[in-house]
């Protein structure tokens, strides 16, 4: 029985020992209960400057896209090539008592920007041109001209969804007169205001069968009888080409085909010696009414200027910009080599992902299949970054 008990409160003692709650905390006194540091989400921070910077004109054939663009902006010129065969009905001649009554190009508008600034004026091209050709003087790497004769009499509207161009019946005439199998035009703009038309080209029914592709449309008569002659474009492409030295020097623009990247400067706050960068986005709109693109693959470089020499090194992948979407997170190292003093901050670059850098300018990795830019505006540096605990 004394045996029993004495188990008992050894039991008992036992127990209580091996529950003690105020045992000693095996990293030290007071660690748990440290400062565990600040964490710090900056107001949002504007840019201070930007500035475009352009590479090289690579040769971009457009006349396979499904696309023409007529129109002007930003320092680019965009102009539109249109071959129309001589309809079967007049192809041997114009018989004898027939009379054109009219001749008119009809075209479908899929979207446009700036629509009520749109002023277009058709010339008769007097270069050769095919629509696989590119528009670039490969010997001195510059736009290419295309000469053409302003057409006498032609008389152009823009509607919301379609572009009329009445042209004078002697156009045909003359074509068929002369033997030409066929008739050309090139469209541009008239005057200096921006705009631009995206046309429907003879390739959109390969996205959408009732596209309403570019068509010659002649009316005539045989006699009392009024006939109607119409055939679509044989061949159609367009092109852009650089006007008053291209994209304003202050201007933050992105393109392709020209190669376009722009450089972003931001005046950082004073971040606290020994903080770490946690966290770096750009924040940005897109002036849609400047911009033509679906979709934009980008790459953000840093800058180190030396000797007056720019050499640009890449800190982030293949961002994808895209009309609905306003913030994307970048490589914070980079923010963070500017506050440790091991970079100076020479601003951020965009540039479009065909670029690599040489150790100066990005140029291009190939040439892509689109003409396409993008203005950017109200672009911000959003940053959170953290404090270390005090000891």
């Amino acid at each position: 029985m004394m045996r029993k008990r004495f188990l008992l409160i050894f039991l008992f003692v036992t127990c209580l020992t091996g529950c003690n709650t105020e045992k000693r905390n095996p990293l030290g006194e007071g660690f748990v209960g440290r400062d565990p540091g600040d964490t710090v989400a900056l107001p949002a921070i504007p840019l201070t400057s930007a500035r475009s910077f352009q590479s090289l004109i690579i040769p971009t054939v457009m006349g396979e896209q499904e696309e023409l663009l007529v129109g002007q902006m930003n320092g680019f010129l965009l102009r539109s090539l249109l071959r129309f065969n001589v309809p079967d009905e007049l192809s041997g001649g114009v018989p004898s008592g027939l009379t054109i009554d009219s001749l008119r190009v009809n075209l479908g508008i899929r979207s446009a920007r700036l629509v009520e600034n749109a002023s277009l004026i058709a010339l008769r091209p007097d270069s050769p041109w095919e629509e696989l050709q590119t528009y670039v003087d490969t010997t001195r790497w510059v736009e290419s001209e295309v000469l053409a004769t302003p057409i006498p009499g032609a008389v152009t509207q823009v509607f919301a969804d379609r572009v009329r161009i009445d042209l004078p019946v002697s156009l045909l005439k003359y074509a068929v007169e002369a033997g030409d199998q066929s008739v050309e035009i090139l469209l541009q703009p008239d005057g200096e205001a921006p705009f631009l038309l995206d046309i429907f080209s003879r390739e959109a029914t390969d996205i959408r069968a009732d596209a309403p592709i570019p068509e010659l449309e002649a009316v005539y008569r045989v006699g009392d009888v009024t006939e109607r002659a119409a055939v679509q474009t044989d061949a159609d492409t367009y092109w852009s080409a650089r006007i008053n030295g291209g994209p304003p020097k202050d201007l933050a623009i992105l393109a392709e085909g020209f190669f376009y990247g722009s450089v972003l400067n931001f005046d950082l706050p004073n971040i606290p010696q020994g903080a770490t960068i946690n966290s770096a986005q750009l924040q940005l709109n897109i002036d849609l009414d400047r911009s033509y693109f679906s979709s934009f693959p980008i790459e953000i470089y840093g800058l180190k200027i030396a000797e007056g020499d720019t050499a640009f090194t890449r800190f982030n992948e293949r961002l994808l910009i895209e009309p609905a979407t306003a913030t994307y997170t970048i490589n914070q190292t980079l923010i963070q080599a500017w506050i440790s003093g091991v970079r100076e901050n020479h601003g951020l670059a965009l540039s479009p992902v065909n670029f690599v850098s040489l150790g100066g300018l990005p140029v291009p990795l190939n040439s892509p299949s689109l003409i396409r830019w993008l203005v950017l505006k109200d672009v911000r540096l959003n940053l959170i970054y953290s404090l270390p605990p005090e000891l």
